[in-house]
């Protein structure tokens, strides 16, 4: 299990910031459990287990450590949890039922785990889970498994219309039309910890102590304790964020999106000259050019380039996007252009040589836009996000 192998120091931060957030939840809640936003729980994963936060990539794992990928889940109540949403792909199995059902959406979630994989260089997933119970919190883990379509079974007498339970005989799941939605019931979770949350009746007070004296609080008489010990309060601004592009890696045409032929992540395939099977760029067109011009260096400036895996490459922005200024370019490619390509058709989607690449190939990986980060000038990150990703990223309707 992944918890058990971190040092026992920070383990123990982790509890404690876990307790710090619990003790506060009559700021949101009134319930005998602690309270605990799935975004907080994230944060402080990664934070003090020194992990790597992976949620903004809107992939199936939340964390990553080593070459172990995490998902992250807090509850309480039940252990029939929501692990996957599929309602961007409603059109592909709007009209199935049954087993016909069971499989498409199994194939989806078993697509997603493996790009999420091989884009992050994960070897192996598990989740962690945070379980809260009145007063207390629990840690639990279980493996992160990909379903086995080899056997997978109705299980007849349960679901609905709405629900149909299945079961691949290592787990229960069933899947909800109405919320597009997999569940499935964590039934092998390990204990690896337990620790009190007595939940503090007057949260508002110690706030106040705390933001209105500053220091000085250490002096006041205060009703209510909780063991920060020598941690402070950060906040991040939004001021200080580093600035982000994304762009599609699609087309539209009336609404419909496509994949070009020969152009995008299928260069490859077009004409005029000899081509690398390995040859795609991502394209960069006027609209989010017009974003931030500067965002990118000028065209055919080399920059790093930090792929999700690890993996540091030479990129530069290329072709000609308007005569009248020459440092703008249509389109972002690695420098030498197949680098780019071998990692992401044959590495990541595992596609074999002169395979064309349609949007439903997206749509079954997971996978149609890019996210750029600036991490500074000559130096860039780039993340492969979830189906409408651009249309959310930009608040537009698809």
């Amino acid at each position: 299990m992944f918890y058990d192998l971190q040092s026992k120091e920070l383990q123990e931060k982790y509890k404690q910031m876990l307790k710090i957030m619990g003790q506060l939840s009559n700021l949101f809640s009134e319930n005998e459990c602690p309270y605990l936003a799935y975004r907080a729980h994230e944060n402080i994963f990664c934070k003090y287990l020194e992990a790597e936060n992976l949620a903004r990539s809107d992939c199936s794992a939340d964390a990553k450590k080593g070459q172990v990928g995490i998902g992250l889940k807090t509850w309480m109540g039940g252990d029939d949890q929501k692990v996957a949403e599929f309602g961007k792909l409603k059109s592909s199995y709007a009209n199935l039922s049954g087993m016909d059902l069971v499989r498409r959406i199994a194939e989806y979630r078993n697509e997603r785990i493996r790009v999420t994989k091989k884009l992050h260089g994960i070897d192996e997933m598990l989740y962690h889970v945070v379980k809260r119970v009145p007063g207390a919190m629990q840690i639990l883990e279980c493996a992160f498994d990909p379903i086995d379509t080899s056997c997978l079974r109705i299980i007849s007498g349960k679901g609905n219309d709405n629900n149909t339970y299945f079961t691949d005989g290592k787990h229960e799941y069933h899947f909800s039309i109405s919320k597009n939605t997999l569940f499935m019931i964590f039934s092998d979770l390990e204990l690896l910890d337990e620790f009190s949350v007595p939940i503090l009746d007057d949260p508002y007070k110690l706030l106040m102590s705390l933001f209105v004296y500053g220091k000085d609080s250490r002096s006041q008489k205060i009703d209510y304790l909780v063991d920060v010990g020598d941690m402070q309060l950060e906040v991040e601004s939004i001021l200080t964020s580093k600035p982000r592009l994304c762009l599609p890696l699609y087309s539209k045409k009336k609404d419909e999106k496509f994949v070009a032929a020969k152009s995008g992540l299928n260069q490859w395939n077009a004409g005029g000259r000899t081509r690398d099977v390995n040859e795609i760029y991502i394209p960069y067109n006027a609209p989010d050019r017009n974003r931030c011009l500067d965002f990118f260096p000028p065209r055919d400036t080399p920059f790093t380039l930090h792929l999700p895996d690890g993996t540091e490459i030479s990129a530069k922005v290329c072709q000609e996007a308007d005569k009248t200024n020459p440092k703008l370019g249509k389109a972002i490619m690695s420098n030498p252009n197949k680098v780019l390509g071998k990692w992401l058709l044959r590495d990541v989607f595992e596609l074999p040589e002169k395979t064309v690449v349609t949007y439903e190939m997206l749509e079954k990986f997971g996978v149609d836009s890019v996210v750029f980060t600036k991490n500074s000038d000559g130096d860039y990150s780039v993340d492969f996000s979830e189906i409408g990703t651009y249309e959310e990223f930009y608040g537009e309707e698809e």
